[in-house]
C-alpha cells in the first residue's frame, strides 16, 4: 500500500515495526477473525492469540533477558511469513489511524527510520490517497484505532464528507 514511499527492500533490511517492547505492545496489529483463521489453516497452525474485543492479538514470547518481543509471524530471513495477507496495521505502518477525541486521525509514526528521512509532503500525499480506505477499515474495525499521541504527527483528519459518504 505504501509502495511510493517505502520500498520491500527497505522494509526487509530493517523490520523495525515487527519488533516491540512492553511499551509499545500497544502498537501490535489487530487480526481479523478472518485473517486469524486463514493464518491457522495456511501459515501457522502454532500460532496462539489474544482476543481484543471482536478482534485478536499475536500472542508473542519475550525474548530472554532483554524487554523484546518479535512478531510470531516474522521469518528472520525472509521478513513476513503472510506476504499480501498481512494485516491491515501492517500494510499501513507506518501510518496510524487513532481517535483524537471524537474524531479519527491518519498519523505518522515517528520511530520508522525509512520513512521519517522521506519528504513530508510525499507522505502526506500517500496519506491523503489512502486515507478514505483506512477511515472505511478503521469504521468496520474500531479496535484498529489506536488512542491518538502527541508525538505522532497528523497527515490527515477524518472529513465530514467522508463520513457522509458512508451513508
Amino acid at each position: 500500500m505504501l509502495s511510493k514511499i517505502l520500498s520491500k527492500d527497505e522494509c526487509a533490511k530493517c523490520k523495525l515495526c515487527c519488533t516491540f517492547d512492553s511499551y509499545d505492545l500497544w502498537e501490535t496489529p489487530c487480526i481479523t477473525p478472518s485473517l486469524a483463521s486463514k493464518i491457522l489453516q495456511e501459515y501457522a497452525p502454532e500460532q496462539q492469540f489474544v482476543k481484543k474485543g471482536e478482534h485478536f492479538l499475536l500472542k508473542m514470547k519475550k525474548e530472554k533477558d532483554v524487554d523484546l518481543y518479535y512478531c510470531s509471524l516474522l521469518d528472520s530471513d525472509k521478513g513476513c511469513i503472510l506476504g499480501d495477507d498481512k494485516p491491515f496495521d501492517c500494510k499501513i505502518w507506518p501510518l496510524r489511524v487513532m481517535a483524537l477525541n471524537d474524531t479519527k486521525v491518519i498519523t505518522l509514526s515517528p520511530v520508522c527510520p525509512v520513512v521519517t528521512k522521506k519528504p513530508i509532503g510525499e507522505i502526506m500525499e500517500v496519506a491523503r490517497e489512502l486515507s478514505e480506505q483506512i477511515f472505511k477499515y478503521a469504521d468496520e474495525n474500531p479496535e484498529a484505532v489506536k488512542p491518538y499521541l502527541a508525538d505522532y504527527p497528523i497527515l490527515v483528519v477524518e472529513s465530514s464528507k467522508y463520513k457522509e459518504t458512508l451513508i
